[in-house]
């Protein structure tokens, strides 16, 4: 072969081989994109059987709920004529039975609320219901059960409502909680119509145990547990952690704006 012809020779195969190459890169791109299109298929539908097993296993979901099993208080839902930037989140995990809860309501509970009229932050509140056995009828889940009753008729603000009258009325701990007649005439008083049927059936009981399992899942360990910006916000003394009070919160809000 001649020069010329191996010359020639050699610059096909060099061609060729850039075409090869170029092909497999083309294909390796290829079956990376169909891969992720098969792993967002895939947790699509995930997520709607375990929304459709939800409705198929008899668990009612209540309306006005996050996706996270919470209830979320803008200041527009509250009323607030206040127009600004975004409002920051204060995630509350609460039991209705809880002391320490109570005492977080009657502290921060004031400066929260203004600060939802002012428009500064918004509210999600969250059932976590572990204290079954610290009353004799199960009081921690029925007084949930209702609150949920409320935001299911009512709305957010009315489930704000309710959680206030619950706290403010809460009861001690070992003996007998709020009866169903007590719970239904707070929730007539929260701005609820008729829930008699879902306070006494304990309609969304099972949805609340669920709120259970999904604070444990994101590291709820006590309650309250307040967090903002994806933070746990508490109290610090000499090295001891506390519930916060505004001071910490007003902090942690002005970090997260």
């Amino acid at each position: 072969m001649s020069d010329g012809n191996a010359q020639r020779q050699a610059l096909a195969d060099k061609i060729r081989q850039n075409h090869q190459r170029k092909a497999r890169r083309r294909r390796s791109v290829a079956t990376v994109l169909i891969v992720l299109i098969v792993v967002v298929a895939l947790a699509l539908l995930g997520w709607r059987q375990l929304r459709a097993s939800e409705e198929d296993t008899g668990i009612a979901v209540p309306e006005n709920a996050t996706d996270d099993y919470g209830f979320t208080l803008t200041p527009e839902l509250a009323g607030s004529e206040a127009v600004g930037t975004t409002p920051v989140d204060v995630q509350i995990f609460e039991d209705f039975l809880c002391p320490s809860c109570k005492a977080f309501h009657d502290e921060s509970g004031p400066f929260l609320a203004e600060q939802v009229a002012n428009g500064t932050v918004s509210i999600t509140y969250h059932p976590f219901t572990f204290l079954l056995e610290a009353s004799t009828d199960e009081y921690a889940q029925r007084a949930a059960n209702a609150a949920v009753c409320v935001a299911d008729d009512a709305g957010v603000a009315a489930y704000a409502a309710m959680h206030d009258l619950l706290l403010q009325n809460q009861p001690a701990e070992g003996g007998a909680g709020l009866s169903d007649d007590q719970l239904i005439a707070f929730a007539t008083q929260a701005g609820a119509g008729d829930v008699t049927d879902c306070v006494a059936d304990r309609t969304f009981t099972p949805w609340v145990e669920r709120a259970l399992e999904e604070g444990r899942a994101a590291d709820v360990t006590t309650t309250p547990t307040v967090r903002i910006g994806g933070m746990n916000v508490v109290r610090s003394d000499n090295g001891t952690e506390s519930i916060p009070g505004p001071e910490e919160l007003q902090f942690a809000i002005e970090a997260a704006q």
